[in-house]
Formats: C-alpha cells, sequence, structure tokens
C-alpha cells in the first residue's frame, strides 16, 4: 500500500508544479523600441557596452540598432584608455556608417581615430579633448574622410595653419570651428586665425584661445 501512495504523491507534485502560473515579463520589456532606445542612450556608451545589453534579449536587440550609435560621447572618467579604445571601436561599428557626432576626451590613438574616418564618412560633429598626441600627422589624413563635417571642436591641443588649411578644403560645409590651445606655451593664433579665414568660407562660429 504505502507505494502506491508515493506515486500519488508524485503525480501531486508534478501536476502542482506544471500548473502554476510564469512570471510576468519585466515591464520595461513592453516599452517600445523608440522609447527603449531614449532611455537607454542616457546611460552612455560604456553602460549600454557594459550592462545594459546583457540585461535581456530585447535590450540586446536596441543596443545593437544602428541607430542607437548615431551620438557617441566617450570621456575618460574611468582612467581605462585601452578599455575605452576598445568600446569606441565597437561603436564605430554598431553605428555600421552612420554615426553623425562622436567627443572623445583624453584618450584615444592615431589607430583609433584613422578607424573612425574609413567607417564614418557621414560624420558631422567632432570634438577631441587632450588629444593632442593622435592630432600631429593623424587629423589630415581623417579629415579627407569626413566630408559632411560641420562642426569641429579641438581643446588643448595647438595645430598649425597648414593642418587647418587641409581641414578647410577636405571639409567644406564646416561651420563652426573651436580651437583651443591653453597649456601650449608660446602658442599664437595670429597665422592660423589667417588660415581659417583662407580656407573655411562656410564658418559661422570661429573660437580661438
Amino acid at each position: 500500500m504505502p507505494r502506491p501512495k508515493r506515486r500519488n504523491q508524485k503525480k501531486l507534485k508534478a501536476s502542482s508544479s506544471s500548473s502554476s502560473p510564469q512570471l510576468p515579463s519585466p515591464p520595461w520589456v513592453e516599452l517600445p523600441p523608440e522609447i527603449t532606445a531614449n532611455i537607454l542612450q542616457r546611460l552612455g556608451a560604456v553602460q549600454i557596452v557594459w550592462s545594459a545589453q546583457r540585461v535581456c534579449s530585447t535590450w540586446w536587440k536596441v543596443c545593437h540598432d544602428p541607430a542607437m550609435w548615431r551620438v557617441v560621447d566617450l570621456k575618460n572618467d574611468i582612467k581605462m584608455p585601452r578599455v575605452l579604445e576598445k568600446i569606441c571601436r565597437i561603436a564605430v561599428d554598431r553605428s555600421q556608417g552612420q554615426l553623425l557626432k562622436i567627443n572623445i576626451e583624453y584618450f584615444g590613438s592615431r589607430d583609433l581615430l584613422n578607424y573612425i574616418a574609413e567607417r564614418s564618412s557621414q560624420l558631422r560633429h567632432l570634438k577631441l579633448v587632450g588629444c593632442y598626441y593622435i592630432l600631429d600627422g593623424c587629423l589630415a589624413a581623417a579629415a579627407k574622410n569626413f566630408p559632411l563635417l560641420e562642426e569641429l571642436q579641438i581643446y588643448f591641443s595647438g595645430i598649425n595653419k597648414d593642418l587647418i588649411k587641409v581641414i578647410g578644403h577636405a571639409c567644406p560645409r564646416l561651420k563652426s570651428f573651436t580651437l583651443n590651445a591653453h597649456g601650449f606655451q608660446g602658442y599664437e593664433c595670429n597665422d592660423e586665425a589667417l588660415a581659417v579665414a583662407r580656407n573655411m568660407p562656410e564658418l559661422r562660429h570661429l573660437s580661438m584661445s
């Protein structure tokens, strides 16, 4: 008699477990993709790549949408330049040529700038802060791949009049140019300002210091 009783108990347990209701999906899964993308973009590229894309399959899909990577803002707050370079390359790849605006602060290399230039011909806005070690001999080549560039901001770096001439010819749609050479002793903007006047005819905003 005891054996059949045990079998009945197992059947009851199995039936009760199979009939238990499934857990509801997290509320964010039901959001429209464009709203989800808007929320995730506020996290920034680092958090998206490190964590957000791993939350669920829905977020994974949104985080790989090229539209998510039209604007990329990367600052070296985490003091890990090599990690940021890797994330920057991931962002450029995911944009699939749709990158419109990128900000790079206190990290990077010539290889990285070339990587961006070769894959981002639609770029409209480029901001480089504290990237003096990648500008020399590199920005001139990169600029030739940015024919639609409208805004260029360079902070804490100095560039000469010859480079300005190359940029002006390579980026004929340039409307805003900022050059801040703070920290470069003996750097004067007179020749550079003249080069801007001669080679950037569509300019609407200029800041040089």
